[in-house]
Parts: structure tokens; sequence; C-alpha cells
């Protein structure tokens, strides 16, 4: 996964919050960044960020991301933005919705999955406009229509 490496990029930038093996917690966590899971968390994840979720970790709840690295279990909902990645010894049981999906051989996706186009639907598209003509009007011409041999004005 290269969390740990020196290169820091969108997917391994620097973690910000860690809850090891035998912890435990319940409640809702929102959080900015990068934030790995090895415990046991009941509740409701929310944020733009990064989660990843270690081989121990267990998830009973709604998951709302940015992007998801899972090699634990997930019972729930889950909503990621940009990309979920579901590690071989990674599950889900529950709904998925992603626009950018990478299950590798040996995980296991239970129930629903629905991939979306992601963030670029829910944003109005930008219109853009420009006039390098310096003034000038365009000039309307009108269009020559081709004759057929089948018309019926005896041309």
């Amino acid at each position: 996964m290269g969390l740990f490496s020196g290169k820091k990029t969108k997917e391994n930038s620097e973690l910000n919050a860690f809850m090891g093996v035998g912890t435990e917690y319940k409640g809702k966590l929102d959080f900015v960044g990068t934030v790995r899971i090895d415990g046991r968390f009941e509740g409701e994840i929310s944020t733009e960020g990064v989660l990843i979720l270690g081989r121990k970790a267990f998830i009973e709840g709604t998951v709302r991301v940015g992007q998801l690295n899972s090699c634990g279990e997930i019972l729930g909902n889950v909503q990621v933005k940009e990309k979920a990645v579901f590690e071989k010894t990674s599950v889900l049981k529950g709904s998925l919705d992603t626009p950018v999906l990478v299950v590798e051989k040996g995980a296991v996706v239970e129930g629903t999955i629905r991939m979306t186009k992601g963030a670029a639907i829910e944003t109005k598209p930008k219109v853009v406009s420009a006039n390098f003509g310096g003034g000038i009007k365009p000039v309307a011409r009108e269009l020559e229509v081709a004759k057929t041999g089948s018309d019926d004005s005896g041309a």
C-alpha cells in the first residue's frame, strides 16, 4: 500500500489519525486528510479525505469518504466520491456507491454496487465564452439548398 513510504501523493498522504487493533469506538467520526483504522468502529464515518482499513478493521454503519482503501470488513452502506479499493482480505456486506472500483481476487463484496460518474454529476457544468473578434459582428448568410431532380419547383 505504501502508506509509510517517503513519497507524498493524494493516496498515501500524511496520516492524520490511527485507531489500532483492540480499539473500539462507537459514534460519529468526521476528519480531514487520511485516517487508518485497524480496530472496531460502529457508527458513521464522514470525510472528503482517505480512509484506510487494515486487515483487523471491522466497520459497522455508514461510510462516506473521498477515497477508500480496505483490507478489513465493512457491514453497512458505503459512498465513495473518488475511488474504492478492496484488497484480497477485505469484505463488504451492504451497498457501495463509487465512480471507480478496484476489487482484488479474494475480496468479498455482497450487496448492491452502483457505479456513478462521481462529483461531475453533482456540479453544474461551467460555461466559458470568449470574444476574440474585437467587436466584429458575424455576417448572416442565407444557406444554399441543393436541388434534386424530384423537387416540384419546375426549375
